[in-house]
């Protein structure tokens, strides 16, 4: 079903995207060690990388980072690490497709609010997460398959630097164990990755890399047209290319419209509304975390690239005439900081932008809240 909330697992159920599932067949068949997959939020990133190993048959392990709480604040690779162990265990007696054995990886945690994940395993302590990973290579070379590890959200890990050690001991040593890492804050990413930096242990590391982008009007309009289709409902064409308008090829906003209308019979003003609030809420919530240490300043800029400024100029302006003055330095580093955890998008031009459309309502929202 093109209009389920939930990450997609069947190719069937998952719009497009050929060219990049192509890419990313072709690099877990190659046996890359490290694939990074990324891109702005709600774009698929993960729904692209359950159907890709869906298709493939190849055993997989999902660890959403954002949602291992442990101790609420200690974070280690031996504690997500011990999922992958007794994953395998459980996988020694299963006979059947990917999308079971996935549900079986579930089991070992429990839904939170805010769609967190708590692990229930207890750590093993003393194991290193390299013999966890080597059990999985000998496990996976046995069967001639590979074991492949999903962080999902993988830029929460910045803040533990062991683990671009544990990476890239494994793409040096495994042969049979890849890597998945997704993220959204695309500049954060990068961050925890620190490809560039040649004193990481990633640097000059092979990986293969695939950027997912926002629908074009075309195909917003067209996933849209078929996943009506699928459901047997007819919408009346004005409303789609509205719909389209307003959220801006975020297929997951996309989905969420279409699932309003199929599973509530909401009308077109309906679903919009109810849309719009629920992604005005999430994009405030997602800011609150990034501007709470210095609000006024950030929610001035917010507000200036809402309002339509665009250039550094134009934006600096407004931010000192609510805010007052700002050194230039400072300035951008606010700015910056916007720019990696993908809430505007800097042009080619260098013009400044929201990636989401609803990023107006999200910032008024936060500017309530926080008077």
């Amino acid at each position: 079903m093109l209009f389920d909330r939930r990450p997609k697992i069947r190719g069937e159920d998952f719009y497009d995207r050929k060219e990049e599932l192509q890419l990313f067949f072709k690099g877990v068949e190659a046996g890359e060690g490290l694939i990074i997959v990324y891109g702005v939020r709600r774009v698929g990133k993960t729904s692209l990388v359950y159907v890709g190993l869906s298709e493939l048959g190849i055993p997989f392990i999902p660890i959403d980072v954002r949602g291992f709480l442990v101790d609420l604040s200690f974070l280690s690779p031996q504690i997500l690490l011990g999922v992958v162990g007794e994953v395998l265990k459980r996988y020694e007696s299963y006979q059947g497709r990917v999308e079971e054995f996935l549900s079986n990886v579930l089991e070992y945690v429990e839904s939170l609010d805010l769609g967190m994940l708590k692990l229930r395993i207890r750590e093993k302590r003393g194991e290193l997460p390299t013999k966890v990973l080597e059990h999985a290579n000998r496990w996976a070379k046995k069967r001639k398959t590979r074991v492949v590890i999903v962080l999902d959200e993988a830029q929460e890990l910045r803040a533990y630097p062991r683990w671009r050690d544990l990476l890239a001991w494994s793409i040096d040593t495994l042969e049979n164990v890849t890597f998945v890492v997704t993220g959204s804050e695309v500049g954060v990413l990068s961050d925890f990755l620190k490809l560039s930096d040649p004193n990481s242990p990633l640097f000059g590391r092979a990986r293969l890399e695939i950027k997912l982008s926002k629908f074009s009007r075309e195909q917003s309009i067209d996933f849209l047209k078929k996943g009506f289709n699928e459901a047997g409902i007819a919408v009346k064409e004005e409303e789609t290319e509205d719909t389209v308008d307003k959220l801006n090829g975020i297929v997951g906003w996309l989905s969420l419209y279409g699932y309003y209308r199929v599973t509530y019979g909401l009308t077109h003003v309906e679903a919009l509304k109810r849309v719009e609030e629920d992604a005005a809420k999430l994009l405030a919530s997602e800011l609150e975390k990034i501007v709470k240490y210095s609000p006024k300043r950030y929610i001035a800029i917010l507000r200036a690239i809402s309002l339509g400024l665009k250039s550094w100029s134009e934006i600096k302006h407004f931010t000192e005439g609510v805010a007052g003055y700002i050194p230039d330095n400072r300035f951008n580093s606010l700015l910056q900081n916007l720019v990696k955890y993908s809430f505007i998008e800097k042009t080619e031009n260098g013009e400044y932008k929201p990636i989401e459309t609803l990023l107006p309502k999200a910032v008024e929202m936060l500017r309530k809240n926080t008077e």
